[in-house]
C-alpha cells in the first residue's frame, strides 16, 4: 500500500488520465445497462398487455355468445339432429329459419349444418346463396366437431379473397354432451373487429397462424406475411392447406420485417419491444399466436438515459477523488502505525484468543451428543481460562427441575448423578438464572487435587446454560487464580455456544422420538389398510373404487374372479379400458360414474353384464360417490350382485323350506 501511495505522488498526473479513461468506460456503461434494463421493463409489460389480449380474444370467440349459441343448437336442436343423421323428415322443420336468426343476429356471413361424412346439408347466408351440397368434411374445424370439441378456424376465400372467421361447434346425438360428434353447426364471421383491436395497438399488432402466416394486422403491409425463412416444402405445406386462398400462389411471398419471438428487435430503423402469447382455437394445427410491438424511441427517452449516466458518473468522481485522497492518507499514517506496534502486539494475543474461541465452538457444533458435548466444554474451559476442575449438569426432559449429570473435569470426589432445582449453590442458580464467580478459599470448596497433593480453589464459577428462557443446564467450574483475574464475560460466551449446541441436541433428541413415534403410527395404519382390504376380500360378491378422477384404485377378489382379470393390471384405469365389457356400455358407466363422483349421488340399476364364463348374467348394479373430508369429489364404490345367483339361492331355500314342511 505504501508503495501504491509513494507511486501515486510521484506520478498524479497519469493517475488522474488514467482514472478519466476508466470514467468515460463506466459512463458508457452504465448508459448501456440503463437503456437495455428499461428497454426489457417494457417489454415485460408488453408482455403482459399480449396474453390479457389473447386472452380476451379467445374469450370472444370460443367463449362468446356466437360460439355459445352454436354449442346449444348442436346440444338441443332436434331438426339439426335429424338433419345430420337421415335428412330432414318433418315438414314442419325450420332449420333455414334458425341459422338466420343465427346469423343475422351476429353479423355472421353465412351459418350451416355439416353431417358426419362432412357434406353440407343446410345452411344459410347473408349473400341469399348457400353452399348446400358441398363437401367440407376436410376442414378441420369439421374434424375437430366430430371429435365432440368446438373450435375457431380462420380461412381466405379462394374467389372472394375474404377473411373469415369459422366458428365450429359439435352437434350430439342426445341432448348432452358425449366423446364425439355426428356433424357440426358453423358460422363464417366476420373478422372486422379483430382488425379493429389489432389496429388500437399503438405499435403495431399482428394475428399469426400456427404455420406462421399473418392473418391479420394493424399493418395492411403485413397481411399474408410469412414469418421466418420462405423454404419451399414450408410454401409448399402451406399450399396444401387451402387455408388462405391465393395469398401464396406468387413465387415469393412477404417476409415479416420482424420475428414472432419476444424479446427487443430492429424494425424501420428503431428498436422495438416484441411480445408474443398464445391464443388456443381449437386448431389441431397448434396455437395462433398474438405479436405486440412497441416503438422504444417513444417509451424510453434518451434524455432520463443520459441523466442517470451523468448522475453514475459524478458519483465515480466523487468516489476516484476520495479514494485518491485515502491513499495520500495512509501513506501519511504509516510512519504513526509504526509506534504502535505494542498495542498491535496486544491486539495479536486478543485475536489469537478470539481464534482460539472460535475452534472451540467449532468443535462444540461437531458433538453428536449431550455427554460428549459436556465434556469438550470442560476441556476448551481448562485451555482458554485455566480451570482445574468442573461439572455439567443438563436437564432431564421428562423433569424441568431436575438434572442430571454429563460431564466432569478432573473432580476430587465424585459428584452426584443428579442435582434438583434448588439444590446448593449451583441448584440455586437454575433458580434465579443467574451467574455466581465466588472465591473459592472462603466458602470451604474441596480442595484441587493432583498427584502430588492438593491446594483450596481461588474461584468458583456457577452458571446456568439458558436457551428461549429456559434453563437447560448448568455449569460449575473452579480454578486456583484469584476471581477478579477470571474472564468471566469470555466464559460466558463460551457457555452461551454450549448453550445453543446444547439446545440443538435436545430438539434433535426429541424429533428422534417424533420420528419413531410417528414411524409406530405409520406401521398401525398400513396394518388397517391390510385388514380393510381383507374384510372387502371376504364379500362374496364383487366390489370396487375409484378415484376423483373415474380410476380404478381397488377391487376384491370377487371381482377378478368374475371377470377372470388380475387387481395389478387394473389399477390406475378407467372404465374406458376395460375391453371385456361392451364399448356403449363403458360409455355410459363411465358418463355415470363422473357425474356421481362430482355431485356424491348414488344409482341402482338392474343391468346385463357378460361374466368371465362367457355368459350374460342379470345384475343389480349399484354405485356411490364419496366426497373428502374438505367436501371435495373424492371418488365412487360400486358393487353389483348377479340376480340369477340370488334366484338359485332363493329356490334353494324354498325348496328346503317344503321339504322340512
Amino acid at each position: 500500500m505504501n508503495r501504491i501511495a509513494s507511486l501515486s505522488s510521484a506520478a498524479s498526473n497519469l493517475v488522474w488520465v488514467a482514472l478519466l479513461a476508466v470514467g468515460v468506460v463506466w459512463a458508457a456503461w452504465v448508459w448501456q445497462w440503463d437503456a437495455t434494463g428499461r428497454a426489457e421493463d417494457r417489454q415485460s409489460r408488453l408482455q403482459v398487455v399480449a396474453e390479457k389480449q389473447a386472452a380476451e380474444i379467445a374469450a370472444t370467440t370460443l367463449n362468446g355468445d356466437l360460439m355459445g349459441s352454436l354449442v346449444l343448437l348442436g346440444i338441443m336442436d332436434r331438426d339439426i339432429k335429424q338433419d345430420v343423421t337421415n335428412g330432414l323428415l318433418s315438414i314442419d322443420a325450420a332449420i333455414d329459419a334458425t341459422l338466420g336468426i343465427v346469423g343475422g343476429t351476429f353479423d355472421a356471413r353465412g351459418v350451416f349444418v355439416v353431417s358426419g361424412d362432412g357434406i353440407i346439408k343446410t345452411s344459410w347466408a347473408s349473400s341469399g346463396k348457400p353452399n348446400s351440397g358441398a363437401n367440407v368434411r376436410f376442414r378441420p374445424y369439421v374434424q375437430m366437431a366430430l371429435e365432440g370439441k368446438t373450435s375457431v378456424y380462420a380461412a381466405v376465400g379462394t374467389t372472394s379473397g375474404e377473411r373469415t372467421l369459422y366458428y365450429s361447434a359439435p352437434v350430439f346425438a342426445y341432448a348432452s354432451r358425449t366423446a364425439s360428434g355426428i356433424g357440426a353447426v358453423v358460422a363464417q364471421a366476420k373478422v372486422d373487429w379483430l382488425d379493429k383491436r389489432l389496429s388500437s395497438q399503438p405499435g403495431g399488432a399482428a394475428l399469426l397462424s400456427p404455420q406462421g402466416v399473418v392473418f391479420a394486422a394493424s399493418e395492411l403491409k403485413w397481411l399474408g406475411g410469412l414469418d421466418g425463412v420462405a423454404a419451399l416444402d414450408r410454401l409448399k405445406a402451406i399450399r396444401d392447406l387451402k387455408q388462405f386462398g391465393k395469398w401464396f400462389d406468387s413465387a415469393e411471398p412477404k417476409t415479416l420485417p420482424f420475428r414472432a419471438t419476444g424479446g427487443v428487435q430492429a424494425l424501420d430503423g428503431s428498436r422495438h419491444a416484441v411480445a408474443v402469447a398464445d391464443i388456443h382455437w381449437g386448431d389441431p394445427a397448434g396455437s395462433w399466436k398474438l405479436v405486440l410491438l412497441e416503438d422504444l424511441s417513444h417509451t424510453v427517452s434518451v434524455g432520463s438515459t443520459l441523466a442517470r449516466a451523468a448522475a453514475a458518473t459524478l458519483l465515480y468522481v466523487f468516489l476516484a477523488v476520495l479514494m485518491v485522497r485515502l491513499v495520500n492518507s495512509h501513506h501519511r499514517q504509516t510512519e504513526s502505525a509504526r509506534q504502535l506496534s505494542v498495542l498491535a502486539d496486544g491486539q495479536s494475543r486478543q485475536l489469537r484468543f478470539r481464534e482460539d474461541m472460535s475452534a472451540a465452538m467449532i468443535a462444540l457444533q461437531t458433538c453428536e451428543a449431550t455427554a460428549p458435548l459436556a465434556q469438550a466444554f470442560l476441556s476448551h474451559a481448562h485451555t482458554l481460562f485455566g480451570t482445574l476442575q468442573g461439572v455439567v449438569y443438563v436437564v432431564d426432559r421428562q423433569d424441568a427441575q431436575r438434572y442430571v449429570l454429563k460431564g466432569q473435569f478432573a473432580c476430587s470426589n465424585t459428584p452426584p448423578a443428579v442435582l434438583m432445582s434448588g439444590e446448593g449453590v449451583l441448584g440455586q442458580c437454575a433458580v434465579e438464572r443467574t451467574s455466581r464467580l465466588l472465591a473459592g478459599g472462603q466458602h470451604g470448596w474441596g480442595p484441587v487435587r493432583s498427584g502430588l497433593g492438593g491446594a483450596a480453589p481461588g474461584y468458583v464459577v456457577c452458571l446456568p446454560l439458558l436457551g428461549n428462557d429456559q434453563v437447560l443446564g448448568l455449569v460449575e467450574v473452579t480454578g486456583l487464580g484469584p476471581p477478579e483475574a477470571f474472564a468471566l464475560g469470555n466464559f460466558k460466551d463460551l457457555a452461551n455456544a454450549m448453550a445453543l449446541n446444547l439446545q440443538v441436541l435436545l430438539k434433535a433428541e426429541q424429533t428422534l422420538a417424533s420420528l419413531q413415534q410417528t414411524e409406530h403410527i405409520r406401521q398401525l395404519g398400513a396394518e388397517q389398510l391390510h385388514m380393510q382390504q381383507s374384510l372387502v376380500n371376504a364379500i362374496p360378491y364383487p366390489v370396487f373404487y375409484k378415484d376423483h378422477e373415474g380410476r380404478f384404485t381397488g377391487f376384491n377378489r370377487a371381482y377378478e374372479a368374475t371377470f377372470a382379470v388380475s387387481r395389478a393390471d387394473l389399477l390406475g384405469k378407467t372404465v374406458m379400458d376395460l375391453e371385456y365389457l361392451p364399448l356403449e356400455d363403458r360409455k355410459v358407466y363411465d358418463a355415470e360414474d363422473m357425474h356421481l363422483i362430482r355431485t356424491g349421488g348414488s344409482a341402482t340399476h338392474i343391468m346385463s353384464m357378460p361374466f368371465a364364463d362367457g355368459k350374460v348374467h342379470r345384475t343389480l348394479y349399484h354405485v356411490m360417490g364419496f366426497a373428502r373430508p374438505d367436501g371435495s369429489p373424492g371418488g365412487l364404490v360400486g358393487t353389483f350382485t348377479d340376480l340369477e345367483w340370488v334366484d338359485a339361492l332363493a329356490a334353494d331355500h324354498a325348496a328346503r323350506q317344503q321339504g322340512g314342511a
